[in-house]
């Protein structure tokens, strides 16, 4: 037997899976911090640093994408749950 759920239960997931995708973002700054440490003690040559760089870029780009489509589910589903309750 399954059982389906309510839209309230999808919106508690969307915004939890939403909430800790938006905390991921943070994270950039720990990188930012990890990469200053190197580059002050371990004498980074620019082509190192270019490539840490870009790499977080990329990563960055597609976690913000990433929380922007949660999001973007977020608010569909907050709209589906108002329509359904009027």
């Amino acid at each position: 037997m399954t059982t389906e759920k309510t839209p309230d239960v999808i919106m508690s997931e969307v915004i939890f899976d939403f909430e800790n995708e938006f905390i991921k973002t943070s994270h950039i700054i720990n990188d930012i911090d990890l990469l200053y440490e190197n580059v002050m003690e371990n004498d980074m040559s620019k082509d190192d640093i270019t490539n840490v760089l870009l790499g977080l870029k990329k990563i960055y780009s597609m976690r913000f994408e990433k929380s922007f489509d949660l999001f973007e589910k977020l608010c569909k589903e907050y709209h589906q749950l108002n329509e359904h309750e009027d």
